[in-house]
């Protein structure tokens, strides 16, 4: 059984110890010792890492009565000294006891309990049982950053279960009879096996980044502590940039974001509609002089119009070879150049032509794949070099069936 040190001092960084067994973990050594200052990930807290003598401590597990500490290679020394990464330790007890303040002031303002507890790389979550309102999240940040500023002292203690259940704690199962709690006075008690601070001064601040539905509740995001600090520098940097750009004061930003959207909308309409000229002017050039001008080119003789651009997207293709094959009877071939080939063949209704079978030979040439049905069909490949040769051939393939 190793004696799990940072549960009496969470500031314990340096220990000695003695190793009790070696093993192996997903290919990599491992070592158990008799006893450890590195935490063992559990409770939504994620592990210690360090060092044993020079070798980094990669992950520490719960391996029933044992700490595990994984290793980045091998250890020789039966008798070692461990080192905990202090800034991670550190940030972890301001993490963790924020969400301590932060989920009981919801159960405070909002009576949502927190059903589980992530602690990520860049921020932390909690998932309440039920949905709570952007101001019930604001309560409850100020409530919780009211008792942090208090610096009100936070105590550990193992207790009984019948203790706990008498305190109105409910233990969890895996505790045993051995129940150990950590209490932010007069404001939270809790049944918990991570690492906290003496006093709730520690954790800084909690900011509430924002939240979501979530399996019928809500997930609420959330950083405290020096990871509050770098969120909020973050945060500027963002908004002194978008000021810049937009040429603006912070506080007049949405103002200015709200002109600049209404200003795109208008843009992109009027894009939009000069791009629909375009296209429609594009068709009748690629039409003989004759059709589109009154005088219709009979069914029995259509037009080919076999034509590749340069950059076109496959949607403006498209669009182009609906317009072609509206105007009058008409097999449209087209084939654009850009991050890859695009292919997009059509044709009139009562022209007989497979269109799909056509589309499928001329992607497989610029080796890609393609697919339609009746009279559309588009698809692509990566051989832009292939790309004239594969529509000689649709259009040779059509003038042989005219």
């Amino acid at each position: 059984m190793t004696e799990r040190l940072y549960r009496d001092d969470p500031y314990l960084l340096e220990f000695e110890a003695r190793v009790v067994s070696r093993r192996e973990h997903e290919g990599r050594p491992a070592v158990v010792l008799d006893r450890t200052a590195f935490y063992a990930e559990s409770g939504g807290q994620p592990w210690d890492t360090g060092r044993i003598e020079d070798v980094p401590v990669v992950a520490v597990l719960e391996s029933g009565e044992d700490v595990l500490h994984v290793l980045a290679g091998p250890l020789a020394a039966d008798r070692v000294r461990g080192t905990v990464d202090g800034e991670r330790r550190r940030d972890h007890r301001e993490q963790h006891h924020g969400q301590h303040l932060l989920s009981r002031a919801f159960v405070d303002v909002a009576r949502a309990r927190t059903v589980s507890f992530h602690l990520g790389a860049e921020h932390a979550t909690i998932d309440l049982d039920r949905e709570v309102t952007d101001e019930q999240a604001r309560t409850a940040e100020t409530l919780a950053n009211e008792v942090i500023w208090e610096a009100r002292p936070v105590a550990v203690r193992t207790v009984s279960r019948a203790e706990a259940v008498a305190l109105g704690v409910t233990p969890p199962e895996e505790a045993g009879d051995a129940v150990r709690l950590v209490e932010a006075a007069g404001f939270d008690r809790q049944p918990c096996g991570g690492t906290h601070p003496r006093s709730t001064a520690e954790v800084g601040v909690v900011i509430v980044l924002g939240r979501e539905r979530y399996k019928g509740g809500s997930r609420v995001r959330f950083v405290c502590g020096h990871r509050a600090l770098d969120a909020v520098r973050a945060r500027n940097v963002v908004l002194d940039r978008l000021a810049t750009l937009l040429s603006a004061p912070t506080d007049g930003l949405p103002e200015a974001a709200t002109r600049t959207l209404e200003n795109l909308t208008q843009a992109n309409r009027r894009g939009a509609e000069l791009l629909e000229r375009a296209l429609d002017g594009e068709a009748r050039r690629r039409l003989p002089p004759h059709v589109g001008g009154g005088e219709s080119r009979s069914a029995d003789r259509p037009a080919l119009v076999s034509a590749i651009y340069d950059g076109w997207p496959a949607a403006d293709l498209r669009s182009l070879a609906q317009r072609l094959v509206a105007l009058a009877p008409c097999v449209a071939l087209l084939g654009s150049r850009s991050d890859k080939v695009h292919l997009v063949f059509a044709q009139s209704e009562g022209l007989g032509h497979d269109i799909p079978a056509l589309l499928t030979a001329a992607a497989l040439a610029v080796g890609g794949r393609g697919g339609g049905k009746g009279n559309l069909a588009q698809g692509g490949g990566d051989r832009l070099d292939r790309l004239d040769e594969a529509l000689a051939a649709a259009a040779a393939a059509v003038r042989g069936r005219a």
